[in-house]
C-alpha cells in the first residue's frame, strides 16, 4: 500500500515544528520534523525534500487516547516552502489515521428498543460477566419487600427480579414499580455496553460501573457523555488509574486549547424507591445546596460542567428537578463564573405496544450560565 503523504518539504529545512525535545528524521538524515513527540505527530506522511522517500510517524498506540485538541493533516502534493508550527496541547493526526481512530472513540448510537424476554436477561448476565468480570453476585430477598437487594447490586436485583415477574403470563416491563425499575437497570446497562464497547477504554469503564452494581450512577456518566457527543461536544476521558483500572471522569474540548471538566453529582437524596420525600421548595433547597457546595471543584481556576445524577423518579420529578436548577442558576450564576452549566441526567423510558418492550434513553438537559467566564459555549446548552 502507498504511503499517504501530508506533507511535501521543500529543500533541507524541517517542514513541522513541534514542541518535543526529540527529532524526526528521513533515513537519510534529513530533518523533518523539530521538537519531535510521538504523541503530538500521529500518522502523519512527509515526502523528504532530499532523497524523496516517504516517512510516517507511528499511529497511536494500542490502549493510549486520543488527544483533546487535534487537527487533521490531508493528503498534499504541493511542496510547503515554510515549516508549519503544531502548537502545544495539539495533536496533528494523518487522514487515514484519523479514519482509522474516529470510529473507536466516537460512541455508538445503539437502537433503543429493548424486548424483555429469558434471553434478554441471559445476554445481560454473559456481558457482565465478559466485560464486568465473573457472575452476576447474589444478593438479599425478601418477599415483603420487593426492591430488598436492589443497593446491594442494582443489575443483579434486576435480572433476578425480572426472571421472577416472567413467569407470570400476564407480566409487562411496565407493570408495576419494582419491574419497571430492574428493566430500567438491565436496559441502561446492555445501552452502556452497545454504546463504549469499540472504545479504548472499555475495559476500564467496564470496570468502574461495576464498582456501583451497574446501577443508574455508576451508567450515568458514560450515558451524558454519549449525549454530549450528539449535542456536537468534543468528549475526553481521563486517563484510567488504579489496578485495575477505573476511568475518574471525563472533560470537553472547548474553544482552541481549553478543556472544562464534567463533575458528576449523585444527586440521590430523592431517588426511589429509598429517598425523602419532596416538594418544589424542598427540592429548591436541595438543587441550591448542592450547586453551593460545587464552588469547591468547580471555580475561576478550574472551570466545569455539575452533572446531577437523581437515579429513579416517579412522574413530575424529572420536569421539577429541571425548573429547580434554573431557578438555582439564576440565584448562583453570578457567584461562581467558573460554572458552564448543571446538566441534569435522566431517564426516558417508553412503554410500547408489545408489553414486554420498552424504549429506553436517557434525557440530558444543561442549564447553561450565562455569567459564565470562558470564551467557548456548551454545545446544545
Amino acid at each position: 500500500m502507498t504511503a499517504e503523504v501530508h506533507f511535501v518539504q521543500a529543500g533541507d529545512a524541517p517542514v513541522l515544528l513541534g514542541v518535543g525535545g526529540e527529532a524526526l528524521r528521513c533515513g537519510c538524515g534529513n530533518l523533518l520534523i523539530e521538537g519531535f513527540d510521538p504523541a503530538q505527530f500521529l500518522g502523519v506522511g512527509i515526502r523528504c525534500g532530499r532523497c524523496g522517500s516517504v516517512t510516517t510517524s507511528a499511529p497511536l498506540a494500542e490502549g493510549r487516547m486520543l488527544p483533546a485538541f487535534v487537527s487533521t493533516a490531508e493528503p498534499s502534493a504541493e511542496p510547503r516552502p515554510r515549516a508549519m508550527k503544531v502548537p502545544a496541547r495539539v495533536a496533528l493526526v494523518g487522514r487515514a489515521e484519523m479514519e482509522r481512530l474516529a470510529p473507536l472513540f466516537r460512541p455508538a448510537t445503539p437502537d433503543p428498543t429493548y424486548r424483555f424476554s429469558q434471553g434478554l436477561l441471559d445476554q445481560a448476565e454473559a456481558a457482565f460477566e465478559r466485560h464486568v468480570g465473573g457472575a452476576l453476585p447474589a444478593v438479599a430477598a425478601d418477599p415483603a419487600n420487593p426492591f430488598t437487594g436492589l443497593p446491594d447490586h442494582a443489575l443483579a436485583w434486576s435480572v433476578r427480579h425480572l426472571r421472577a415477574a416472567m413467569r407470570e403470563a400476564s407480566w409487562a416491563a411496565m407493570g408495576d414499580a419494582p419491574t419497571a425499575n430492574a428493566v430500567d437497570h438491565v436496559a441502561g446497562f446492555l445501552h452502556f455496553v452497545a454504546t463504549w464497547s469499540r472504545h479504548p477504554l472499555f475495559p476500564a469503564m467496564a470496570a468502574t460501573v461495576g464498582d456501583r452494581g451497574c446501577g443508574l450512577h455508576g451508567l450515568a456518566p458514560f450515558a451524558a457523555a454519549h449525549a454530549l457527543a450528539l449535542m456536537g461536544n468534543r468528549v475526553g476521558f481521563e486517563e484510567p488509574v488504579g489496578y485495575p483500572a477505573r476511568v475518574g471522569g471525563f472533560n470537553l474540548a472547548v474553544g482552541g486549547t481549553e478543556t472544562v471538566g464534567v463533575h458528576l453529582e449523585v444527586f440521590d437524596r430523592f431517588e426511589y424507591p429509598f429517598g425523602q420525600a419532596w416538594d418544589p421548595p424542598v427540592l429548591c433547597a436541595a438543587v441550591l445546596e448542592v450547586m453551593a457546595a460545587a464552588q469547591g471543584r468547580i471555580n475561576l481556576r478550574n472551570r466545569g460542567v455539575l452533572l446531577l445524577s437523581p437515579g429513579s423518579a416517579l412522574p413530575g420529578f424529572d420536569e421539577a428537578l429541571i425548573e429547580a436548577v434554573q431557578a438555582a442558576m439564576q440565584t448562583l450564576g453570578r457567584k461562581n463564573r467558573g460554572l458552564m452549566a448543571v446538566a441534569p441526567i435522566v431517564l426516558r423510558l417508553q412503554a410500547l405496544a408489545d408489553p414486554h418492550a420498552v424504549r429506553f434513553g436517557y434525557g440530558l438537559f444543561p442549564v447553561v450560565n450565562r455569567h459564565y467566564s470562558g470564551d467557548a459555549a456548551l454545545q446544545g446548552g
